[in-house]
């Protein structure tokens, strides 16, 4: 039985072995496969749009320096595909146009006239293209960064006017894989020239060592060993097991003294350059497991019968105890606190001392959470360690509300029914501003302070701040409905609205810190505030009133009225204020 047991075991180990690589390289083949699509669905559209544009310049004999259309037609391509970084025009003179975003003004134009010998032989080179085309990266001074390009031929007739072309970051391909590979347990990367690295999740943000002479960088400088090991000299171990169980389509290698697996593919579609889009992971997890699994056998056969007997009694006994303990773990990991049960006593003494030790953590969780944002604290939660919620500057957008004449209004209630009272309203205020992403800060008295962009970025935290002030708008009308009908008074409410740069983070003394933010922005939004406390609300119960910075980046979407400029307290020199009214439909 000895000999049975252990070859029908050694043939487990051996097919373990083999199952571990093979899945591991169908693992990584679908990585590189859904990296592949996720590139094509980032570039592709790009690629139609330049497409458009030309034909469109030709087809209506547009001069694109000149005719202010192709601003308009560039901005709306631009805002169509939020990947594209800008969109432009050069002419046979080498006069240029390009139409990009501008964090001030929406979309902005430059024209301006090069000379150089690279644009030269752009332009020659796209003369001859039959089609749009991928040109090489190149480095951009401007952006400091490096840039894909495509571009595009414009003729009328047989005679060739210029070239049309639509530049794309360099970061948005690293954002792209990081979104693939997060769930596998891998990292993806792209390689060009095999030992320049196009794209890798270390990337998302630049790399701050790129220049003209080196747009990208190497293996060895995007701080992860194991890429930076990929052409390292193999063994002749695994170049056999490479040979066996890849077929070609990468190959084992050993790093630190551990095997991983490298699977690639090279890509001929986005230019002269072939990509080699891949991914590693570590190869030995199984391996491992199952040696030790070996090993464990071999010494602890003679005992398995008495052992199985034990383990079938205990397990009876735990399984029921460990399982209630581990789904009310699971609830307490999501701070659902409402589905987390208590446990009960167990017979064993350990297991007892753990459920009544848990119990107590769960009710003093329970009253910790009246006291901190359940929504912050998920938030804070998804960006990670408290190195990435240090202080830092960002641009927010902070909202103040206060309710107008409260304490007249307080004045005919007994303090329950104060407390009630604000109760619901709070709860009314932080349901519309936590359906759209934004963080309470704090109640102030009868007000609620909140900001969006912050912990987690929100490139359209303004237009979230509007559309939660016009919920609140619609709900604290609602509810005035219902007071008036029950013979109460109406809830008049201001809103405040201002966006602009604040230090956001964890803020206050050795014994208690709150994330927050504090600037001018936030004293700005509160003398918006203050002022909708003292303007007419022309028969509306809520009046919310947006700074001209907010309303810049929000007026495409929500209608708007000017309310003049006004010299907030505290302020030097007017600030242009607009009176926020619906949303555009």
């Amino acid at each position: 039985m000895i000999v049975a047991v252990t070859s029908v075991l050694y043939l487990a180990v051996w097919t373990g072995q083999r199952n571990t690589v093979e899945l591991g390289r169908e693992r990584a083949e679908l990585i590189v496969a859904l990296a592949q699509e996720r590139i094509k669905q980032k570039l592709d559209p790009a690629y139609s749009e330049i497409a458009f544009l030309a034909d469109v310049v030709e087809k209506r004999h547009l001069d694109p320096l000149h005719d202010p259309s192709f601003i308009d037609l560039a901005g709306g391509a631009l805002s169509a595909t939020p990947q594209v970084t800008a969109i432009g025009y050069v002419s046979t003179d080498y006069r240029l146009i390009r139409v990009f975003r501008s964090e001030e003004t929406g979309i902005k134009s430059v024209v301006e006239r090069l000379d150089s010998p690279q644009l030269k032989a752009a332009m020659s080179e796209t003369r001859e293209a039959p089609r749009p085309y991928w040109g090489d990266i190149f480095w951009s001074e401007s952006l400091k960064q490096p840039l894909i390009n495509l571009r595009a031929p414009v003729r009328d007739g047989d005679r060739f006017l210029g070239a049309m072309f639509v530049v794309l970051s360099v970061a948005n391909i690293s954002s792209a894989l990081g979104e693939v590979a997060e769930n596998f347990a891998a990292t993806a990367f792209i390689l060009v020239d095999r030992d320049r690295v196009l794209a890798h999740p270390n990337l998302v943000y630049g790399f701050p060592g790129s220049s003209a002479a080196d747009p990208l960088p190497r293996i060895d400088q995007v701080q992860d060993p194991v890429l930076a090991a990929i052409w390292a000299p193999q063994g002749i171990l695994d170049q056999e097991r490479s040979k066996r169980f890849l077929g070609g389509r990468g190959h084992i290698g050993h790093v630190g003294g551990k095997p991983y697996l490298y699977i690639y593919q090279a890509s001929f579609d986005y230019g002269r350059q072939p990509w080699l889009i891949g991914t590693y992971m570590h190869e030995a997890t199984l391996e491992t497991a199952i040696d030790r699994l070996m090993q464990a056998i071999v010494a602890g056969l003679g005992i398995m019968l008495i052992a199985a007997f034990i383990a079938w009694w205990v397990g009876r006994t735990l399984t029921r105890q460990i399982g209630m303990l581990a789904a009310t773990a699971r609830s307490i990991r999501r701070l659902d606190f409402d589905h987390a049960r208590h446990l009960r006593p167990s017979r064993l003494r350990e297991l007892d001392d753990a459920a009544a030790a848990f119990n107590a953590m769960l009710e003093g969780l329970r009253w910790f959470e009246a006291y901190v944002p359940r929504a912050l604290v998920k938030r804070l939660m998804r960006v990670g360690s408290a190195e990435n919620i240090q202080s830092v500057e960002r641009n927010v957008t902070v909202m103040f509300t206060d309710i107008a004449g409260f304490t007249t209004l307080s004045e005919r209630m007994t303090a329950p029914e104060v407390a009630s009272f604000l109760n619901t309203h709070f709860t009314l205020v932080d349901s519309c501003i936590d359906a759209e992403g934004g963080t309470v800060d704090k109640h102030l008295g009868d007000g609620v302070m909140a900001f969006w962009g912050a912990p987690e970025m929100q490139d359209d935290h303004a237009l979230r701040a509007c559309r939660a002030a016009l919920a609140i708008m619609r709900a604290v009308n609602r509810d005035n409905d219902r007071r008036r009908q029950g013979g109460g008074a109406a809830v008049r409410l201001r809103i405040g609205i201002h966006t602009g740069p604040a230090t956001v983070g964890n803020i206050g003394g050795a014994t208690r810190i709150s994330y927050t933010i504090v600037g001018d922005t936030v004293n700005t939004a509160d003398r918006l505030c203050e002022l909708g406390k003292q303007v007419g609300a022309d028969g509306n119960d809520v009046v919310v009133l947006l700074s001209g910075e907010t309303g810049a980046l929000v007026q495409p979407h929500v209608e708007l009225v000017p309310f003049g400029a006004h010299v907030l307290r505290g302020r030097h020199g007017g600030t242009e204020i607009y009176r926020l009214v619906g949303e555009k439909f």
